[in-house]
């Protein structure tokens, strides 16, 4: 197999501007590159239109353009371009590139090295309602989107795949190689950031977990999480630490990833989701919704899901 020339490519496009918010700056966080038992504190729930200001509070990054058209209703629209990539990815072996240079671990799929392609990026719109409440019942995640970060970037369920039953991070896999340059490169399914739909999905880049890059720049090595980004039914998206910066077990978060709990954004405590540190089996990321989200949500998402076949 003929190795990629990267010569002409930078090696990692990094965020240039932070776009931490207000709380991230008073605590003297500084930015930089990828890089014991928490316990839910006691404390009262949040009213749901502080959700609201907090969204209004935040600094978001260059991908993302939000508005407010409501006082209730938040919009975004996203570039889709990714703040971290690497120069190649691993996708499944497709009539475009044959070669098969991995497996996955689990589903053993063969995986082709890919070129990071951002003409092919597409952008997306969403609103939703940024004073959330709980539902009387939860809505099971559908595939593709089911929120965004900060970033603009998208998140989804734990898995790939229509109706795939495998999370992603589980059947992650990597490759390293030396360019006919002479650079050595690693590419992966899913590298510490995200990874894209197929070309032919609208080559959506989206995480299955924490996005560790965005969340080492916000909160430091230690903590606390910071708001990370919203989910389509409204309530916003942490990482897995709690507002002392102990780790937040999986166990301690409902069936959809959800916890009520004090946070710096929310003092006195508020429902969140969270994205637990190091996990990659099913609740890598978010199950289920636990407020409500509408059908014609769901239908625009669905048409970027990632399928593995398809790929």
């Amino acid at each position: 197999m003929q190795t990629p020339d990267t010569s002409n490519r930078s090696k990692r496009t990094q965020i240039t501007s932070p776009f931490l918010f207000a709380t991230c700056l008073s605590a003297a966080i500084i930015c930089s590159g990828c890089g014991g038992s928490a316990s839910a504190s006691s404390t009262t729930s949040t009213s749901n239109n502080a959700y609201a200001t907090a969204y209004k509070a935040l600094s978001w990054g260059s991908a993302a353009m939000v508005s407010f058209p409501s006082s209730c209703s938040m919009t975004l629209s996203s570039t889709g371009v990714p703040p971290f990539h690497a120069d190649y990815y691993l996708a499944p072996v497709s009539t475009q590139y044959p070669t098969a240079v991995a497996v996955t671990p689990v589903s053993g799929t063969q995986m082709s090295l890919v070129p990071y392609l951002p003409s092919s990026i597409s952008s997306n719109t969403v609103t939703v309602n940024s004073c959330p409440e709980k539902a009387s019942s939860t809505t099971v995640t559908n595939m593709g989107v089911i929120g965004y970060m900060i970033s603009g970037e998208a998140i989804y369920s734990p898995y790939e795949g229509g109706g795939a039953s495998v999370p992603a991070m589980s059947d992650n896999v990597s490759y390293t190689f030396t360019t006919s340059s002479g650079v050595r490169e690693t590419a992966s399914f899913i590298d510490s950031y995200s990874h894209p739909t197929p070309l032919s999905g609208g080559y959506t880049w989206h995480h299955h977990a924490v996005p560790v890059c965005l969340a080492s720049q916000i909160d430091g090595a230690s903590g606390p999480s910071h708001l990370l980004g919203f989910a389509l039914d409204g309530f916003p998206i942490y990482g897995g630490r709690d507002v002392n910066g102990n780790v937040i077990s999986a166990s301690q978060l409902d069936s959809c990833n959800g916890i009520t709990s004090a946070t710096p954004e929310f003092p006195n405590g508020a429902y969140h989701y969270v994205l637990p540190i190091g996990v990659t089996g099913s609740q890598s990321s978010l199950n289920c919704y636990a407020g409500t989200v509408s059908q014609t949500q769901v239908a625009s998402a669905k048409k970027l899901k990632c399928t593995m076949k398809g790929m």
